[in-house]
């Protein structure tokens, strides 16, 4: 079926399932390299838990992902408040986006609500080291999918003859979280079950919602969304390159 801009893009959950996996793995890296300094006993423990919380994933069929995303023409209004689809958003730093910006790709992706209430059962069950452990594996699993989509977004913009620029969603520095409810209605978020809670958080829990820039002669930008996290070197989620 030929797509159209503007249609909401979706995929299967087993395929974006598969490559969220490659997270997981990259993960791993990191919490090798923090193991070293850590006491044996802790270490063991955490491995432990790790082990248990990725067989419990898979026994239970915790992880059921699924995304969306719709690209849209806009248009600048002024400063770094832009249009698409009738909405207004505020992206600080994309009046310096070099080169012709045409569209934007409204995503979000999901996991879906099981893993995180299989985390909620587990504490007054007496094992919050295993909540812990499937928490972190959950959102190493999240960034596999959202690096999923990204992926199928820079083919999409091939396909229609353009490049793709910034990467960003609410919370990262220049879109404010008072954004994130435009984004959703933009991305089309209902269709894979998201909603906005009435204290401003993504439902479920393991979503996540951003922008990526689409136009012609865009700057690449080659660094990872967590580029510019001030935590990043010592996030145990996702691995670093050492610098």
């Amino acid at each position: 079926m030929q797509r159209r801009v503007g249609d909401v893009t979706r995929e299967p959950a087993r395929q974006l399932a598969e490559t969220a996996m490659t997270a997981t793995a990259a993960a791993g890296l990191t919490r090798q390299r923090r193991a070293r300094s850590a006491p044996p006993g802790a270490v063991d423990a955490q491995e432990r838990a790790r082990q248990d919380a990725l067989a419990l994933v898979e026994r239970e069929a915790l992880v059921r992902p699924s995304f969306g995303f719709r690209i849209l023409p806009v248009r600048r209004t002024h400063g770094d408040t832009f249009e698409a689809d009738g909405l207004a958003l505020e992206v600080r730093g994309l009046r310096d986006e070099s080169g012709d910006l045409v569209a934007v790709a409204a995503a979000t992706c999901t996991l879906g609500p099981a893993l995180e209430a299989r985390v909620t059962s587990l504490f007054p069950a007496g094992r919050p080291l295993l909540a812990l452990a499937l928490d972190a594996v959950g959102t190493e699993r999240l960034f596999g999918a959202a690096d999923h989509v990204v992926a199928r977004i820079r083919r999409e913009a091939r396909r229609l003859g353009l490049t793709t620029g910034a990467e960003i969603g609410p919370g990262d520095p220049g879109m404010a979280l008072d954004q994130q409810a435009a984004l959703l209605a933009l991305a089309g978020a209902r269709q894979n079950g998201i909603t906005l809670t009435a204290r401003g958080m993504l439902a479920p829990v393991k979503s996540l919602s951003f922008l990526v820039t689409l136009g012609r002669n865009l700057t690449v930008r080659s660094a990872p969304r967590c580029h510019a996290c001030p935590s990043k070197h010592r996030c145990s989620i996702r691995a670093h390159p050492a610098e």
